[in-house]
């Protein structure tokens, strides 16, 4: 987390506040917490108001004893100066006649970036929340910098023609998301990708038929008046995050279907037993669980890609995808593979329900090796989910479905549940993956191993 917006104030200035009061909700880029005083006092001033994003560790308001003057309890210059205006101090005479960098709104790690490499920010042009300036935002800028004229007239970075050289691809043919539609490096990729998943799976060959005029494309006009709706904190991490995995990540993916019929037997009975402790153990909770023993086998699957090197994660935590209100969040069962059903459905479904309710805890999110997006409740068979970074895989369920099946020589009905594992190409392959999911089919099939 870089920065975070003030979502509502929920005290005054004036108002007496306790240590350990709520005061505030922060909206960050994964939930909405809530804020607590950090002592007992007087909330003397508010010096960011509600709905302003603001860096992490930026002063947001001050507490102090009643009949306290503002002045004596002034905190440290804020980072972002425009939002608390300080007195400006008189400038050295060798000083430079330009606004100094605070003035320009940008993300602490785009000011670090733009230190190294001598970037001038005010010469950026910002894409994020209020035309706030991003890591990417700079990159973009120094990728551009001291360019010639395109000869083709094509607004694309040295880079991006460089590697697009590299990948084969025709940069004229390449959609632009840099600033002014400039095509950078990750358009090139994102584009090379979608054409070897093209390649990868080709159409049967039409019979030739005679070439026929091309008839021109006519712009689709928005039926009805069309909504604008701005990003909150979660919806622009969420696209952060999802273009940052499918655009460089190489996704592949494996599909197997399982026989439920043991593991649903064994839930109804566990369930019965369990039912005067109130513990309840959901399908989802038997897939975390099968999901973390057959992750202990193989490790390339609890690993993340960095750059010269595979990280095998020596914990096995993985991540429950929870649809929250303003988004998607993933809640974590660390340790899982050293869990019980029963410790893991009672943490599972405490967690969902803090995500629920806008309430988590620091301590439920963050630092999974490995994620479950379940969307069997929804009624779908199955889909592909896409890695989040820096995991390696990630695993998409779908419901348990009562179809005709084959035992014995004889069509019966059966209960059957699809997986999909999307993994990271650069970490494992389909040989590999295929093995795991044949200890996570072999676990949920003999479904006494998970309560081993």
């Amino acid at each position: 987390m870089e920065e975070g917006a003030i979502a509502a104030w929920l005290k005054n200035e004036g108002d007496p506040v306790k240590k350990g009061e709520v005061v505030a909700e922060v909206e960050t880029d994964k939930a909405t917490v809530e804020m607590e005083a950090p002592a007992d006092g007087v909330l003397l001033k508010i010096l960011v108001p509600a709905g302003q994003v603001v860096p992490v560790n930026t002063p947001v308001a001050l507490i102090g004893e009643p009949g306290e003057a503002v002045e004596t309890a002034a905190a440290p210059t804020p980072a972002v100066a425009e939002e608390t205006a300080p007195t400006p101090e008189p400038a050295p005479a060798s000083a430079p006649a330009v606004a100094p960098a605070e003035e320009v709104k940008a993300t602490p790690v785009a000011r670090r970036l733009a230190e190294e490499h001598g970037v001038d920010l005010s010469r950026v042009q910002g894409t994020g929340p209020g035309g706030r300036i991003t890591k990417e935002d700079v990159q973009a800028h120094l990728e551009q910098a001291d360019e010639p004229p395109p000869p083709d007239g094509v607004k694309a970075s040295p880079a991006a023609r460089r590697r697009a050289r590299e990948l084969g691809v025709d940069i004229r043919q390449v959609p632009g998301s840099g600033p002014d539609g400039r095509i950078v490096i990750r358009d090139v990729e994102a584009f090379a990708e979608r054409a070897a998943a093209v390649v990868e799976t080709p159409a049967p060959a039409p019979t030739p038929a005679p070439t026929a005029p091309t008839a021109p494309v006519v712009p689709v006009q928005p039926i009805g008046a069309a909504e604008e709706i701005p990003l909150t904190r979660m919806r622009q991490r969420i696209a952060e995050v999802m273009t940052a995995s499918k655009a460089p990540v190489p996704h592949f993916y494996v599909t197997m279907s399982i026989d439920m019929d043991a593991a649903m037997a064994l839930r109804q009975q566990i369930n019965a037993t369990l039912a005067d402790e109130g513990i309840k153990v959901s399908v989802n909770d038997m897939i975390v669980k099968a999901a973390a023993l057959a992750l202990r086998k193989f490790p390339n699957i609890n690993a993340s890609f960095a750059g010269d090197k595979i990280i095998r994660h020596g914990d096995v935590n993985v991540g429950i995808a929870v649809a929250v209100e303003s988004g998607l969040l993933t809640v974590v069962v660390r340790n899982a593979d050293q869990k019980s059903l029963s410790q893991i459905a009672a943490e599972a479904r405490a967690k969902v329900q803090r995500a629920r309710e806008g309430k988590v805890q620091p301590d439920d999110i963050g630092g999974s090796t490995f994620t479950v997006s379940n969307l069997g409740m929804y009624g779908v068979d199955s889909f592909v989910a896409v890695i989040t970074p820096p995991e390696a895989a990630i695993l998409a369920v779908g419901g348990v479905q009562k179809v005709p099946v084959v035992r014995n020589d004889e069509i019966v009905v059966g209960q059957v549940l699809k997986v999909t594992l999307s993994a990271d190409h650069r970490v494992t392959d389909g040989a590999e993956a295929a093995e795991f999911l044949v200890e996570f089919k072999r676990l949920l099939e003999n479904p006494m191993r998970l309560m081993l």
